[in-house]
């Protein structure tokens, strides 16, 4: 009860204080106010990020305490705020012998080259501040040189201080969300598990370290693993809407939708009205068939923000589907304003214009999805289905000329030798058969899927169970 009278006496000065100062600067005598209150005064508008009046407090109080180091410090700090750089250096240099603590001189220069983009010295001064900090310092400045590091594009280096950061604090979730977060911009996901689970395991009740961890599987696509762990994140905090939502999402990956409705509707019940968790609701009932409660949440969706661009796919696909087809279109386009390079957007509009029969709009969506992104399995094949039933030379052609881009996509031999019997040069089609045979015997089946007629070629059923 004290300390709440204390807390509120303090803020009730402060804030008198700071509309003594106000007046000063408008002209008004100031009237003596201590050192501990001025400092007070220019913390509130560093606070504030108003670094003019932050620089114009600390000069006063530099005048009137002259002993105090600290103001000057204060003033130099503020002169980085107005990005006076030199300035800034000249003044605190003058400072290094004074009374003040070393840690503040170094932090200070730290911040300093920081905000000068002059990372290595960013990092060298915060590294000598650090053996000084306390425990709460000691974890800022960890991220702090963590994010010198990534913008020296030094991305393991930004990973040797936070796990040395976490190794010191290891509590710290602050510490743990960053190192997960610079995993996963490196592609890192195994490391990633591997730091989480040996984390886990001295700190088993820790939110953040589960719900990571299932972010961490989640990105390798093992789903049921992601939400094991958002499972365990919920159990320790059961209001976690963000655990919530990613395991809706894992659980609409693999196909289980009602357990996706009832996380997404969870979410509604903790966050409000989320717009992601309405437009995946969505997702989840057109997947059941429930069209008319899918586009019923999609549209409640785009109410709260109308750039959901899976929200207009949505739509655009049940459309379709209900025979639509020119009116989904026109929907489907509004998805891709959303997100002009999504090369699934365009691969569905590319289908679209293929299914009315608009050629040219086809092709063109078709190859703008594919140059978005060469290794999409689906992209490709619908591609070269559409140039085979139209110009099969230049289905060739395109895996012929685009081999380097093409040949890390798992589906481009097959289609390569799909390709060859559809032109009917049977040799060169044996000859790739017989290599996907010997890696995979089921996807080279496909290819008599594909072309039924194959099932009564003897070298290609042979080759396909010898």
């Amino acid at each position: 009860m004290f300390e709440d009278d204390d807390d509120a006496q303090f803020d009730g000065q402060l804030e008198g204080d700071i509309a003594l100062f106000e007046s000063f600067l408008s002209g008004s005598t100031l009237g003596f106010i201590d050192s501990d209150r001025m400092e007070a005064i220019i913390d509130h508008y560093f606070a504030e990020g108003d670094f003019k009046k932050a620089k114009r407090a600390a000069e006063m109080a530099d005048i009137n305490f002259s002993y105090n180091p600290v103001f000057k410090l204060r003033i130099a700090q503020a002169l980085s705020g107005l990005k006076s750089y030199s300035e800034s250096l000249s003044l605190l240099a003058t400072l290094e012998q004074t009374g003040l603590p070393q840690f503040e001189v170094w932090v200070t220069y730290g911040t300093i080259f920081s905000q000068m983009e002059d990372y290595t010295s960013a990092v060298h001064y915060l590294s000598m501040a650090l053996p000084l900090a306390d425990k709460e310092d000691q974890i800022e400045i960890y991220l702090d040189i963590s994010f010198a590091y990534q913008k020296m594009k030094d991305m393991d280096g930004s990973i040797e201080v936070l796990t040395k950061g976490l190794s010191v604090n290891p509590t710290s979730e602050s510490l743990l969300y960053e190192l997960g977060f610079t995993y996963d911009r490196v592609g890192r996901y195994q490391d990633s598990i591997d730091t989480y689970l040996k984390y886990i395991e001295e700190n088993p009740y820790a939110n953040m370290a589960w719900y990571n961890l299932g972010n961490a599987y989640s990105k390798i696509e093992n789903f049921e693993k992601a939400i094991w762990a958002y499972d365990y994140s919920i159990l320790i905090f059961d209001e976690f809407a963000p655990s919530h939502f990613n395991m809706g999402n894992a659980y609409l990956s693999l196909g289980k939708y009602y357990q996706a409705i009832e996380r997404f509707k969870t979410v509604l019940s903790l966050e409000g009205d989320d717009p992601m968790a309405l437009c995946y609701l969505g997702e989840a009932h057109e997947q059941l068939k429930e069209y008319d409660i899918a586009l019923n949440y999609y549209r409640l969706s785009l109410e709260f923000d109308p750039n959901i661009y899976e929200a207009w796919l949505g739509i655009g696909i049940i459309t379709d589907i209900q025979g639509k087809t020119k009116e989904a279109i026109g929907i489907i386009h509004k998805a891709l304003d959303c997100d002009p390079i999504n090369a699934s957007i365009n691969l569905v509009l590319a289908n679209a214009y293929h299914k009315i029969d608009d050629l040219d709009q086809a092709r063109f969506y078709f190859s703008q999805s594919l140059e978005l992104d060469w290794e999409d399995e689906e992209i490709l094949r619908d591609y070269v289905f559409f140039l085979l039933s139209q110009h099969p030379i230049e289905a060739l052609e395109l895996l012929e000329d685009f081999q380097m881009e093409l040949e890390n996509n798992p589906e481009y031999v097959l289609l390569f030798t799909h390709t060859l019997v559809h032109l009917n040069r049977m040799p060169e089609a044996l000859m790739i058969f017989s290599s996907l045979v010997a890696v995979d015997k089921t996807q080279a089946a496909l290819i008599l899927e594909w072309n039924p007629a194959l099932q009564y070629h003897k070298d290609f059923v042979t080759l396909l169970h010898e």
